[in-house]
């Protein structure tokens, strides 16, 4: 049975972090670290609001890898896109110390892009998902 309650509550975060990564495009005012971080836990809401409306139970985990692999076990197949698994290093990683030694910077606007359709997806499936008065 799927758990509205937390996917709206996790949809209402992920749109907080949403919102500040899209104020972030630019790397001189913010740093990667930063914009990777709220990026990273953007991400994170969104799949495991996506495992709530699922009726899954909702693992404690930074790990975007294992949320899709249980959003994949449970049906739900992850496009491509939205499989942002790089960004799993700023949860903790990168949160202590710096990515100075990455080949790339990140790119904010598609990742920006990526979040939004994901989190537009998941805003979509919860409202088909609610009951209709």
């Amino acid at each position: 049975m799927p758990d509205l309650e937390s996917a709206q509550r996790l949809l209402a975060a992920a749109s907080r972090d949403l919102h500040a990564i899209g104020n972030m495009l630019d790397p001189n005012r913010f740093p990667d670290e930063v914009f990777g971080f709220l990026a990273q836990q953007a991400m994170k809401k969104n799949l495991k609001a996506w495992l709530a409306l699922r009726g899954k139970e909702i693992p404690r985990t930074h790990n975007l890898r294992f949320l899709i692999i249980l959003l994949e076990q449970a049906g739900a197949p992850v496009p491509q896109e939205w499989k942002l698994l790089d960004l799993t290093a700023f949860a903790v990683q990168f949160r202590y110390e710096s990515c100075e030694p990455m080949d790339a910077c990140l790119d904010r606007a598609t990742i920006l892009k990526q979040i939004t359709d994901l989190f537009s997806w998941t805003t979509t499936l919860l409202s088909s998902t609610e009951p209709q008065d």
